[in-house]
Formats: C-alpha cells, sequence, structure tokens
C-alpha cells in the first residue's frame, strides 16, 4: 500500500519486486501530469517502463532474425 486518503480508502498500491511496472492508483494520472507532481511522476514511470518493455521486445526479436 502507497497511499491512503483520509478515511481509509486505498488509494494507491504497487507489487513489491514485480519484474515489470506494477503500479495501480485511485485516479488517473494521465490527466493530472501537467498540474500534479505526484500524478507526473508516476505518468513518466510508466512511460519510461513501457519504453524499456518495448525496447526489449525489439532487442529479442532482432536476436531471433540473427540467429
Amino acid at each position: 500500500m502507497e497511499a491512503v486518503a483520509e478515511d481509509g480508502t486505498i488509494e494507491a498500491v504497487s507489487v513489491i519486486d514485480a519484474p515489470a511496472f506494477a503500479v495501480g492508483v485511485q485516479w488517473h494520472p494521465e490527466y493530472w501530469a501537467e498540474t500534479d507532481k505526484p500524478s507526473n511522476q508516476i505518468f513518466s514511470a510508466f512511460g519510461d517502463a513501457v519504453r524499456d518493455y518495448a525496447a526489449g521486445k525489439l532487442a529479442a526479436t532482432r536476436t531471433k532474425q540473427i540467429a
């Protein structure tokens, strides 16, 4: 659990030792990325994870083509 509202509602969770990006939030960080620093950080981290994943898939595809 990463964040809890004043009323006890769980607002954010993450998966410890997840092999990939694993964060869940109770709002849409993409809506607030320009005006809310935590939302921007989450949205940016997600974008980084997507790019890393895509780069890994591309590298794996190229390795299979060469072999």
